[in-house]
Order: C-alpha cells, then sequence, then structure tokens
C-alpha cells in the first residue's frame, strides 16, 4: 500500500513523490525548488522503473541490521546546474560499506524534509532496500551534526560522499565540527553540492536514538496541502496532523538582507522579514532568518525560535511560500509547529537553539 491508500504507509511508489515532496517543503520552507525539480523527475522515474521502495519502521527490523543515514550537502541551486548524474547516491553508499567492511541494509533521510527527504529514495531503489520511517533532525538543519543521532553520542563519521563530477571522498576527524568543517570545504570544491552516507548504525542504536515517523509524517502534511482548500480549513487539518499552531495572517511589508552578523559556520545570509497582521490585534511580525525562519517576534515579543518549525503559507493561493522568492505584498499564514522533544532538552537547545544561531535569546520555552 503506498501513501495514497488509507492506514500505515508501507510503500513509496512513483505516484507518491509530489505528496512526500509537499510534505518535505512544508517541514523545510526556507529552501526553494532549486533542483528538485529534476531530482523528483528522476526519483519518480527509478520508482515507475523499479517499483515502490518499502517503508519499514526501526523496531520492525532485526536488532543488528546495519543502517545509514543518506542526504544532499551543499546548494539546491548547485544541483540545479550540475544535476546527478545517477551513481552518485549509491557510490557514496558504496564507499561507506568499504569503510566499514559491511555491507549496509537499509538507508534512512539524514533531515526527513528538503531535497534530503528524497535522496534516500534513489540509494534504496536502485540497491534493492527498504527506507525506515525515522531521520536524525525532524527538520532541516544546516549542519550535518544538527541530529537527535549525535545527541545521543552515535558518530556521525565516516561520511562517504560523492559528487556531480565523479568525485568521492571520506572523512573523518576528532569531532563532528571537525567533519562538518572538512566536508563543507571540499563539497564546495566537488561542485556545491554532494551525496553522502554517514551515521553508520545498528537498527537497536537508530531505535534509540532516531527520531520516527519522520517519513509518514511528511506523506500526510503532504496530502493536506495537495488537498488544497480554504486557507483556514487547511491550517486546521495541518494542525491535527502536525501539531502546528498559526501565529498570525498578514502582508509582507518588508524584507531586508545582512541585517545582523552571521556566524561563520552558518552557510547562508541572515535577512529579516515584516508582516503586518492583518486581523486580531494588528500587531508587526518580524520574522528572523538565517538558512531558515529562526525567530517570531510579534511587536517585540518572542514567539516562536528554533528548534520550532517556522512556516509560511500563502494566504490566498495555499501552498507553502518558499523564502527565497518571498517579496513583498504578499499575504501569508505563520504557522510555528513544535519539534522533537529531544530539541528541547539543554542539550539540544545548547546544539541547536536560538544561542547556535549567534541570537542572544532564550527559547520561549526556557524564558517562561
Amino acid at each position: 500500500m503506498t501513501a495514497r491508500g488509507a492506514g500505515p504507509v508501507r510503500a513509496i511508489g512513483a505516484e507518491d513523490v509530489p505528496t512526500l515532496w509537499a510534505g518535505a517543503q512544508f517541514y523545510a520552507p526556507a529552501f526553494g525548488d532549486d533542483g528538485a525539480e529534476g531530482l523528483r523527475e528522476w526519483v519518480t522515474a527509478l520508482l515507475a522503473e523499479h517499483g515502490p521502495v518499502p517503508l519499514v519502521r526501526a523496531e520492525a527490523l532485526p536488532p543488528d541490521t546495519r543502517c545509514a543515514a543518506l542526504g544532499l550537502v551543499g546548494s539546491g541551486t548547485a544541483l540545479a546546474e550540475l544535476p546527478p548524474v545517477g551513481d552518485e547516491f549509491t557510490t557514496a553508499l558504496s564507499g561507506l560499506e568499504r569503510r566499514l567492511g559491511q555491507r549496509v541494509e537499509a538507508v534512512f533521510p539524514l533531515a526527513a524534509a528538503a531535497l534530503n527527504a528524497l535522496t534516500p529514495l534513489v540509494a534504496a531503489c536502485l540497491r534493492g532496500l527498504p527506507l525506515i520511517d525515522s531521520d536524525g533532525m525532524g527538520r532541516v538543519f544546516p549542519l550535518v551534526q544538527y541530529t537527535s543521532l549525535h545527541l545521543a553520542g552515535l558518530p556521525v563519521a565516516p561520511v562517504c560522499a560523492a559528487g556531480p563530477a565523479g568525485e568521492s571522498l571520506t572523512v573523518e576527524a576528532t569531532s563532528a565540527d571537525r567533519v562538518e568543517a572538512m566536508l563543507r570545504a571540499q563539497v564546495h570544491l566537488m561542485g556545491g553540492w554532494a551525496a553522502t552516507a554517514s551515521y553508520p548504525c545498528a537498527a537497536a542504536e537508530l531505535r534509540r536514538a532516531g527520531l520516527h515517523g519522520t517519513v509518514s509524517r511528511l506523506l500526510a502534511a503532504g496530502r493536506v496541502l495537495l488537498a488544497g482548500g480554504p486557507v483556514d480549513r487547511v491550517v486546521s487539518q495541518l494542525s491535527a496532523v502536525t501539531g502546528c499552531r498559526s501565529v498570525g495572517r498578514g502582508r509582507v511589508v518588508e524584507v531586508e538582507q545582512l541585517t545582523r552578523p552571521m556566524e561563520w559556520a552558518q552557510p547562508a545570509h541572515a535577512s529579516t522579514v515584516l508582516v503586518a497582521e492583518s486581523g486580531g490585534a494588528g500587531r508587526l511580525l518580524q520574522l528572523e532568518l538565517q538558512n531558515d525562519i529562526l525567530l517570531v517576534l510579534a511587536d517585540g515579543a518572542l514567539t516562536a525560535a528554533v528548534p520550532d518549525v517556522i512556516c509560511l503559507l500563502d494566504a490566498v493561493r495555499g501552498g507553502v511560500v518558499g523564502l527565497d522568492n518571498l517579496g513583498g505584498g504578499e499575504v501569508v499564514e505563520v504557522l510555528v509547529m513544535p519539534a522533537a522533544p529531544v530539541w528541547y532538552s539543554p542539550a539540544g537547545l545548547a546544539l541547536a537553539g536560538p544561542r547556535a544561531f549567534g541570537l542572544p535569546v532564550e527559547h520561549p520555552r526556557v524564558a517562561r
């Protein structure tokens, strides 16, 4: 049964790719459509040719099943300019297997959102592997060590990366921060993006350290978004599926770039978006961006902050509003979704809370 059927999702087929992508955008609104169209078409063609990929729960696998995270590191724009040749994801996986001296028997997304929701399907399809309904982020973070797996003590390395020019490499270092720094530098040299295989672990370790049901959640959110309808109804249905809440609805009145100093490790520029609320208290909503929407302030009061997932819906036409193309005059609904509970622990907030992005504020949950 694929995502179009009722009940639990047991496989992902070609017809499910639009639904998966709609949900993947919802959990990663900062990422536009750059590079996605070609990847979606490729994944759809692979699934049509080879058949659906089984979607399995981590607890359903034998405890010693060898698993690995598949992801894409780099720029969507670079992916659009240098599209995959076709073997990058299997090359990365094979490189990890050679380093480990073991075959990988199941794969999962490094992040169940954005392009990373699609990439594991390539290797799973071509290698005949199941896709695990788990990931390490539950959303998208910009750095590979921002995972529940890292918080639980699982090593990110060895990381094997394969680029669009036929080059591949293995990265190992004494710390996860060094792995990220070395990987990011090499990916730039490889063409701006690379397929990666990382976080090798047993199914029992993934069961303990991963975030579960996250792929199914994308499909559930995607079904709501593709069904469309009045925005109030869509928001209500998304709330039932994702636990999101509306902060407010209004018109974008200003978009400013380079509005504050940025941390060197964060691969994006800081910017600010102002939304004039059209109903309710008529507040001014201030969104602080860098890779993602990091903060929402309502008339200066902190309302939501990373690791919350903050998303914009087009309040007129429906659908997720990508931040790359956000401009003045658009009417948007600002939605906030809770992240996985582990991200609100002291360790989780230290790794991926506001201060990790150079913002000197406490998360609202802590402030209360």
